[in-house]
């Protein structure tokens, strides 16, 4: 592969991980995305942060931003930041660390932000409106949060659309919410995850419109993004070439499953207005790795 991509998007699947997150996160993990038997965590309680790396090393990644999610508000528990940490440090040619916080610890939250960055090596957080119960636009709740990223100039990954996690809800999920966000706070860098589905649209918008919004595809085998959402990829080619990113959601898909169903499209092109279309090989290399660069202000070719 003469790309060497960024994966946007990936879980971690250790013990510890499994054991925080609580039984929404593992009943998606175990009875929907772990029936496949693709998925790297079919059959599996968890996977060892070391097979993590090997795995992500055999497909070829350079670097992966490795999330944590928190939400004792709802859960009652969490896996503490200090284990992406110790991942990171492990292996810091590979998993760059976005932290979790929940939003309704108030000031705690904000001192474990600016914990987890100065003192752990944090780049960046994760939020699931849906799994942490509040909606991105709560402007009580989320202001002091985004104006402290601005402030240590990180990024946020942030889930959009539906789900498979269990007893919760996907109204704080649209991606129509981060426009106000993005419009607010225009220096902040925000990932959306997912393509936004069923809100694909709202997703390309706010992405079209706001200079620091990305979208990533991670989830879903690109055939599958194709057939839904075929829009995705002329707006991939065409006007958000700068705007979208690769993402696997390991441990849901592997990232060589992933690479290789989207090598397939890139190679066939694409169908789209009654014409067919040959994705630029610019495109495929902002796509795989130099729109991830720019989203997490690395440096690098």
């Amino acid at each position: 592969m003469a790309v060497k991509p960024i994966d946007i998007h990936i879980h971690p699947f250790t013990e510890e991980a499994v054991l925080g997150h609580g039984p929404s996160y593992t009943e998606a993990h175990y009875n929907f995305f772990g029936r496949s038997p693709e998925a790297p965590h079919h059959g599996k309680k968890h996977i060892d942060i070391d097979a993590t790396y090997r795995t992500f090393k055999e497909a070829g990644i350079d670097k992966a931003v490795i999330v944590n999610m928190v939400s004792y508000n709802q859960w009652g528990r969490a896996m503490p930041n200090d284990y992406l940490a110790i991942y990171a440090q492990k292996y810091p040619d590979l998993f760059i660390p976005f932290a979790g916080v929940d939003p309704h610890m108030g000031s705690p939250a904000l001192r474990e932000i600016d914990r987890a960055v100065k003192e752990l090596g944090c780049r960046g957080l994760k939020f699931h409106p849906a799994y942490q119960a509040f909606h991105p636009d709560d402007r009580e709740l989320m202001w002091p949060i985004y104006a402290r990223c601005v402030e240590l100039d990180i990024a946020i990954l942030v889930h959009t659309g539906t789900t498979r996690m269990t007893r919760c809800d996907i109204t704080g999920c649209r991606p129509l919410a981060l426009d106000v966000v993005a419009t607010e706070f225009p220096d902040l860098r925000i990932i959306m995850t997912h393509f936004g589905w069923p809100w694909t649209e709202e997703a390309l918008a706010v992405c079209w419109r706001n200079e620091n919004v990305y979208m990533d595809l991670s989830g879903w085998l690109p055939r599958y993004v194709y057939a839904t959402q075929p829009i995705v990829f002329q707006y991939m080619n065409t006007v958000l070439q700068d705007k979208m990113v690769f993402g696997s959601d390991y441990p849901a898909i592997s990232p060589k499953v992933w690479l290789e169903d989207f090598n397939a499209i890139v190679k066939k092109g694409y169908d789209w207005g009654g014409e067919h279309h040959e994705m630029k090989p610019q495109v495929v290399e902002k796509f795989l790795r130099g729109n991830g660069l720019k989203a997490l202000k690395l440096p690098g070719p």
